[in-house]
């Protein structure tokens, strides 16, 4: 299955709509949960979703390998290797979701004193901790159809029927919490909707792969060492990625008190919701990456890094243009002024570290766990984690919030503008220089018309109202594409972007 420009961009559409709907959801209805369930009820349901966010930590890695493996066996038609290496996974996920089941279970008896739950919530409490684990239990194994559908790209299938489940879980938690309050009955809710995430990705899987089959009994010693040793380092490179993300705030807490970490997590979540949108559409790019490498198409994977990474600054460069230049006004129009100008230095730097972060592993770190050659860059990612972490413990108490944002653009520029792309186009045998210059410099020009709508909107007064900015944004981004388009992708790019839109046209 080879990568399709069209498929990547219905993948690409159907996960920023998952972004989009999941925010939505969350603030419409969490204020309403709140007032039914009560401070102290929506505070347990709180705690019981937390310990079903750390079990994350026991993915090891795996979900990147089985997506891989997938990909490049489904290439090769290797259904004897595929299915030993997916019941291997499934194997390993199966005895995981037990430990958490029984984890959750041991742990229910003692909870109403490790959480300190009040007494008239002790049993709901105990109670919904068992759903959740019961939830885990069938959730892990069930995870390798979901990463068998991520292999074959078919993220918009995902993504449709977990639309479609997010659909039915809010419209029945709405009802259960109108009708009869109940942690328990939401719980109940919560874990039919991971159950029948996972019925339907392997109804589907089974569907488009047919020779796709799970079992403990084709586990094979010999595949356990093969996947470990892939997805130990997408683990590593998954706790590089939170030592660079995670680690600031508990050092701003050290040196500062906690009330500065509001204003610099204020500056960080709007850089956050940007950065979630790009790797939602890498993630998409792997198991295409995996397939092409698995055939040795180094001319689709060229073509991918050259054109990837240009795709990915259309929107993190007017972001950050927008976050820099527009800052104070975002943060005064979401908060207050207070706020804004104790927030915005740390802005800016952050938003210049987000457009160097994409240029490091924006498309490099796909390809590179695409080619399963991430032990490099995961160690290099490592090193800019380390190297943000002693920045921002030495910055944090001569520049403040300021410097802990300035740690993570240092590093970030040298890993992101250098080191990741020099190892990829050294990879893919091609010229580092004409990479930087193709894709970085050629990127710049078209800042300077999309300035020009932010300097004219803000003499209109534009930058004072909410709809001012959500009309400004987009004309932003819309300016700077179209001078992308012309400026920084080549007459060859151009021509291959355009092709689907006419042969559509040519068909209607």
């Amino acid at each position: 299955m080879a990568l399709n420009l069209r498929q990547f961009v219905r993948n690409v559409a159907s996960q920023w709509l998952g972004i989009v709907l999941q925010a939505v959801v969350a603030f419409a209805v969490t204020p309403y949960q709140i007032r039914r369930l009560g401070e102290e009820g929506n505070g347990v349901l709180m705690v019981i979703n937390s310990y079903v966010g750390y079990s994350g930590l026991l993915n090891l890695g795996l979900g990147s390998a089985i997506v891989k493996y997938i990909a490049e066996h489904n290439a090769r038609e290797e259904w004897d290797e595929l299915n030993e290496t997916a019941s291997t996974i499934f194997t390993i996920y199966l005895a995981i979701g037990a430990f958490c089941l029984l984890a959750g279970l041991a742990l229910a008896v003692p909870l109403p004193h490790l959480a300190r739950l009040p007494p008239e919530l002790a049993s709901q409490g105990q109670l919904l901790l068992c759903l959740m684990s019961v939830a885990l239990f069938f959730q892990f194994p069930g995870s390798v159809y979901s990463g068998a559908l991520m292999g074959l790209q078919r993220f918009d299938l995902i993504n449709t029927y977990v639309l479609v489940l997010l659909v039915a879980r809010t419209v029945g938690v709405v009802l259960v919490l109108k009708y009869h309050p109940s942690l328990v009955l939401v719980g109940a809710i919560n874990m039919a909707s991971f159950i029948l995430d996972q019925v339907a990705a392997y109804l589907w899987s089974r569907r488009l792969l047919p020779q796709l089959r799970c079992s403990p009994s084709l586990f094979r010693r010999a595949r356990v060492r093969k996947v470990f040793g892939f997805s130990s380092q997408a683990f590593l490179f998954q706790v590089a990625e939170r030592l660079i993300n995670a680690t600031d705030s508990l050092v701003i807490t050290q040196a500062k008190g906690p009330g500065p970490v509001t204003h610099y997590q204020n500056g960080l979540t709007l850089v956050d919701k940007a950065r979630e949108l790009l790797e939602k559409a890498a993630i998409v790019l792997m198991p295409g990456v995996s397939d092409a490498a698995a055939r040795k198409d180094t001319r689709t994977l060229r073509s991918l890094w050259r054109s990837g990474n240009k795709a990915s600054l259309m929107l993190a460069m007017p972001v950050a243009l927008v976050l820099i230049v527009w800052g104070r006004h975002v943060v005064t129009l979401w908060l207050d002024q207070d706020l804004a100008s104790k927030a915005y230095e740390s802005l800016a730097w952050l938003a210049a570290a987000f457009v160097m972060q994409t240029l490091g592993r924006g498309v490099a770190k796909p390809l590179f766990e695409g080619w399963g050659k991430i032990s490099l860059p995961a160690r290099v990612t490592i090193v800019e984690g380390a190297a943000n972490l002693i920045l921002s413990v030495v910055l944090v108490r001569t520049w403040g919030i300021a410097g802990v944002a300035f740690a993570t653009f240092l590093p970030a520029a040298v890993s992101g503008l250098l080191v990741l792309p020099y190892l990829a186009c050294r990879e893919l045998q091609v010229s580092f220089l004409a990479h930087l210059f193709h894709t970085f410099v050629r990127a710049l020009p078209p800042l300077v018309p999309a300035y020009g709508v932010l300097w004219y909107a803000e003499r209109l007064g534009l930058h004072q109202h909410l709809w001012g900015l959500a009309v400004t944004c987009p004309l932003v981004l819309l300016v700077y594409v179209l001078g992308g388009l012309v400026v920084t992708f080549q007459r060859d790019e151009r021509a291959a972007l355009m092709a689907p839109i006419l042969r559509r046209l040519g068909r209607a």
